[in-house]
């Protein structure tokens, strides 16, 4: 029950993994975040929407997230609500990303955002049925739907300033068994 350094991978499993992920994300702003990061992510070269640009401004979650799917996009939210499997059930979901700062700390979402950018926007796939929770302190709580195993699995990530990224590993004592 620690967090471990992630690992370098060798350039032959970068190689392959860049060659089956090539595709990259595209994103939707929900209204509980600023539309300026929609412009931001933009200026920086990202496809970005903000759901005022699309009409769904007061629009129920149910709606911006059947957006979403249809589009293909993933949504970046402060709205924890869409972290509810039962409301929202992991077949639907196109990614979703619960982003710090709903407070107005523009510092947490900016850091939140450059973290996320080169892992989840660089390899779209990767993050269909998933959710994804940052905290203040850039701790990520990521629940994806294993196919295999047919539930949900539970990692957490944490980006520290001039560090490894780590993960958390909660069944430590299971695995030595």
């Amino acid at each position: 029950m620690t967090w471990h350094e992630i690992p370098e991978s060798s350039k032959a499993e970068r190689s392959s993994f860049l060659r089956e992920n090539k595709k990259r994300a595209r994103f939707l702003v929900d209204e509980s975040v600023d539309p300026a990061l929609a412009d931001m992510l933009r200026e920086s070269g990202w496809s970005a929407t903000h759901v005022g640009e699309v009409g769904l401004l007061g629009h129920p979650d149910e709606n911006i997230l059947a957006y979403a799917q249809r589009e293909n996009l993933i949504l970046l939210t402060h709205d924890p609500d869409f972290l509810d499997d039962r409301k929202f059930p992991p077949h639907r979901n196109p990614g979703v990303i619960v982003l710090p700062g709903a407070q107005g700390d523009r510092r947490a979402i900016l850091e939140a955002v450059r973290d996320l950018l080169p892992v989840v926007g660089a390899f779209r796939e990767l993050w269909r049925a998933t959710k994804i929770a940052i905290t203040q302190d850039r701790t990520w709580t990521v629940d994806t739907f294993d196919k295999d195993l047919g539930r949900m699995t539970r990692t957490k990530y944490r980006f520290r300033e001039h560090r490894r990224a780590e993960w958390w590993l909660e069944r430590e004592a299971d695995d030595a068994v």
